[in-house]
């Protein structure tokens, strides 16, 4: 699966973990720490660290519901053009 993306993201996406957890979201839309870790079968620690380091680069946003808290692309880019959004298959 082709996802598109802008050059900002690229260097986040040079990790496997993170281009899995990347993916997943982007098919399947917000999800929370335990349901990434549990469907990618990655560890929680790693699945936490990953999705820090995007959000920290802005390509997602946490969002609290209750005492989840739910990860999900952000459809803007950075830089104020639009990167993933508008590209749905």
């Amino acid at each position: 699966m082709n996802i598109p993306c802008c050059p900002f993201a690229i260097p986040q996406m040079a990790d496997l973990s993170r281009r899995k957890i990347f993916e997943y979201l982007y098919l399947e839309g917000d999800k929370t720490v335990g349901e990434i870790t549990k469907k990618l079968k990655l560890r929680q620690p790693t699945v936490s660290y990953h999705l820090k380091m995007m959000e920290k680069e802005r390509l997602l946003k946490a969002k609290k519901k209750g005492r989840e808290v739910y990860y999900q692309i952000k459809l803007n880019c950075p830089e104020g053009g639009a990167c993933f959004g508008g590209w749905q298959e």
